[in-house]
């Protein structure tokens, strides 16, 4: 069996491989199926899926990662500012690997050309769906940490409602703003309204009194016994 940290990793990188000519060639060198990302030793009662940063892009993409990622003072040489062999040196990832592809930009052009392209919620929406199958609906969160709406052309056409269907749909259960307040206050209010699902900010508030915005804290209430009598409480509480 996997390690939680070991599934975390190659969950990541399943929902980044795009199922075309190159991941056959993956599949073949790797060995890596779905059923392998899944054998892990579960944890706890209630599994929390977090996804961030999507920035619009619900189709595969070529994805570059930074060449340079400076911290400051305390920050410097620390996650999340480490980059290339650093970042690898961190986590333990051997290069020219699947996820030294993925998180780093060593050998990116014939990595890139090995193993193809970057993303799809498509197959981060099939990964869910097998979690949740595995574990059951009602153990399972699935977050959204923002930059989720703004950043891509069809993002930008429709101002953000493909990407509020899409997470609605893949059933997402509460996130917070970051770049999606560039769409302004009006749009913001007809995308949180769309959504059908909380949307969190602690640091938001208006400008005439001083008053919170957004709700700080959800409650969940996930069953954690096959005896209904038995639930245990969440609060997903941010200042995001």
């Amino acid at each position: 069996m996997r390690s939680r940290r070991e599934f975390i990793q190659l969950a990541f990188l399943s929902s980044l491989l795009l199922a075309s000519r190159p991941w056959n060639s993956i599949a073949a060198k790797q060995k890596l199926k779905t059923e392998d990302l899944l054998k892990f030793d579960s944890k706890g009662q209630v599994t929390l899926l977090h996804l961030t940063d999507l920035h619009g892009q619900l189709k595969p993409i070529y994805f570059r990662p930074p060449s340079e990622n400076y911290g400051v003072d305390a920050f410097e040489g620390i996650p999340p500012h480490l980059v290339g062999k650093a970042f690898l040196e961190h986590f333990g990832i051997l290069p020219n690997t699947p996820l030294a592809y993925a998180h780093t930009m060593l050998d990116y052009v014939p990595l890139a050309i090995e193993y193809g392209k970057l993303g799809g919620l498509d197959h981060t929406s099939s990964l869910i769906n097998e979690i949740r199958a595995e574990r059951g609906d009602d153990k399972v969160l699935l977050l959204d940490g923002g930059d989720t709406w703004q950043g891509s052309y069809t993002s930008l056409k429709t101002q953000g409602h493909d990407m509020v269907k899409a997470m609605k749909f893949i059933g997402t259960d509460a996130m917070v703003g970051h770049w999606e307040f560039t769409f302004g206050q009006q749009q913001l209010k007809k995308l949180i309204k769309e959504m059908g699902y909380p949307f969190l900010g602690g640091n938001v508030f208006d400008t005439e009194w001083d008053e919170p915005v957004f709700e700080s804290t959800k409650f969940f209430e996930k069953r954690w016994s096959k005896c209904s009598c038995y639930w245990t409480t969440f609060s997903i509480h941010t200042n995001s």
